[in-house]
């Protein structure tokens, strides 16, 4: 199925990793400018010259420092991308962190505090300027929140994790909601064990903790009916959906991407 995002500007956060540039893919194969948002400019760089190398234009991509911890940044990094391309009219939030693993009696405070002043507060103001944005143009947009299986069936010593994507998944919700009448489409994706930095240092984090094998892990961990990791391009095809006019009726919503691991 072809989803024409011609014309379209897509500011993605936390543009450098793996999830970024497979939806990234996504949305250029089919004409859409993107904005990649990070902390470092040098990993956004080499983000940028691996969508060059699989015959982007480089013209058709943009890159923006910002830092969700420091939200004096979420203003300027919008600045950015309406200085590349004019407009935005996409949201993707990707940016996030898994802090380590941690039983609830030993976790720290600002460990808490860290996850979820990047994983939902940030979220949520990078949000609010993107639609603030929109209102002034009296543009309608799309969301997309990348939130995870965590937030619907939890997993064991990620307490902080989980419950932030918890909140990014009722967040949206909100967000739905309120938006709604000004043409704002927001929706979720719960993605499961894809095959990502982020994802291999939970491996390497876990080995260490509990023992295993990384080899074996990659077996285990992958959903069973799908017989292997996901892939980071197969969750952007997902978000390039609920992103287009195809999706207009699905508002508010989770969307598992684990290949049948949370059935609901």
């Amino acid at each position: 199925m072809s989803i024409s995002m011609k014309d379209r500007v897509v500011y993605i956060s936390g543009g450098s990793c793996m999830m970024a540039r497979g939806t990234a893919t996504a949305f250029l194969e089919e004409g859409a400018s993107v904005v990649l948002g990070d902390l470092r400019q040098d990993l956004l760089d080499e983000a940028k010259a691996d969508l060059v190398q699989k015959g982007f234009l480089s013209e058709k991509i943009s890159t923006t420092q910002m830092n969700l911890t420091d939200l004096a940044t979420v203003k300027t990094t919008f600045d950015d991308a309406e200085k590349a391309f004019g407009k935005v009219d996409i949201l993707v939030n990707i940016a996030g962190v898994i802090i380590g693993y941690y039983k609830l009696d030993d976790m720290r405070e600002e460990d808490w505090d860290l996850t979820f002043n990047v994983n939902v507060k940030g979220l949520m103001e990078m949000s609010r300027e993107f639609v603030k944005r929109l209102k002034a143009r009296n543009a309608g947009g799309s969301i997309v929140n990348v939130a995870s299986n965590a937030a619907k069936v939890c997993f064991a010593d990620m307490a902080d994790y989980n419950a932030s994507k918890a909140a990014v998944m009722n967040l949206t919700q909100s967000m739905a909601l309120e938006w709604a009448p000004y043409g704002i489409n927001v929706n979720a994706v719960c993605p499961g064990a894809v095959d990502t930095a982020m994802l291999r240092k939970c491996m390497e984090e876990s080995i260490r903790l509990y023992g295993g094998d990384m080899e074996e892990m990659r077996k285990t961990w992958g959903p069973p009916q799908l017989g292997r990791l996901i892939q980071p391009y197969e969750v952007g095809r997902v978000i390039r959906f609920l992103a287009s006019e195809d999706a207009v009726i699905i508002r508010g919503q989770a969307i598992s991407v684990d290949a049948g691991n949370t059935r609901f």
